[in-house]
């Protein structure tokens, strides 16, 4: 059994005591139901798909703001005729105290729930709308400007336009580089948590936000094969800990 999971074998689950659901509690694979990030929610500037074994790799554009200009790799991934059509795009920093607290009016938010995050922000406050897109990073272990990646993401906007991103932000990342999509496409629809989507998930939490991580798998429940009517741990307080991510 891996540092990050519990087998409960008479129940046929997994526990991913590393990853948390959308209200803060441990998701289950094959059971919990939301917005979990796969491998098909990262597209590369690079020919062919983006291994999620790479995410370490991954980090904000060097040679900022230039290389919004002058990289044809980021052009080819989020320019307009990229890719990834873009209609906007912009670095966002950590929110204030006063965009969040005329966006959220308390709303908690949990690592790696963006989608979730910006849903309910939008029907919490009047006015505040959805932006769909994309979190764009540099792959780092190339040379600067030939590579980027992009995760999909969601964020908010005011009335008047300006973006605000209400999801814990881990300390790597003070600032990120978003691009809203110019066409969805195939809209991000919940689902029921899989394998592969826990595994990448943990692995984003653990690289990501560490202490979160930490949290999350000292309130896991300790499950032998003798003790098979176990029940999960309670959902853990992990808002205050990823608020001071």
């Amino acid at each position: 059994i891996g540092c990050c999971t519990s087998l409960y074998p008479a129940m046929s689950r997994v526990i991913q005591d590393c990853l948390p659901d959308a209200e803060g509690r441990q998701a289950t694979t094959g059971e919990s139901v939301g917005y979990w990030l796969g491998a098909d929610d990262f597209v590369t500037s690079d020919e062919g798909s983006f291994d999620p074994a790479l995410v370490d790799q991954l980090g904000f554009p060097r040679d900022w703001p230039a290389v919004y200009t002058q990289s044809k790799a980021l052009k080819a991934l989020i320019g307009r005729k990229g890719k990834l059509a873009s209609r906007r795009a912009a670095v966002a920093g950590v929110p204030t105290d006063e965009e969040r607290a005329k966006a959220s009016g308390g709303l908690a938010a949990f690592p790696l729930q963006s989608f979730a995050t910006a849903e309910r922000a939008a029907g919490a406050a009047t006015g505040l709308s959805v932006v769909r897109g994309w979190a764009v990073f540099e792959r780092l272990d190339r040379p600067p400007g030939a590579a980027f990646v992009a995760e999909r993401y969601w964020w908010n906007a005011f009335p008047d336009g300006t973006w605000v991103d209400l999801s814990p932000r881990p300390k790597a990342f003070a600032s990120l580089l978003l691009a809203e999509a110019m066409q969805e496409g195939e809209p991000k629809r919940r689902s029921v948590l899989t394998a592969a989507e826990a595994s990448l998930g943990t692995r984003l939490l653990a690289l990501r936000f560490p202490s979160e991580a930490a949290l999350l798998r000292a309130v896991a429940p300790t499950v032998t094969p003798s003790s098979s009517s176990s029940s999960p741990a309670s959902p853990p307080a992990v808002a205050a800990a990823a608020a001071a991510g």
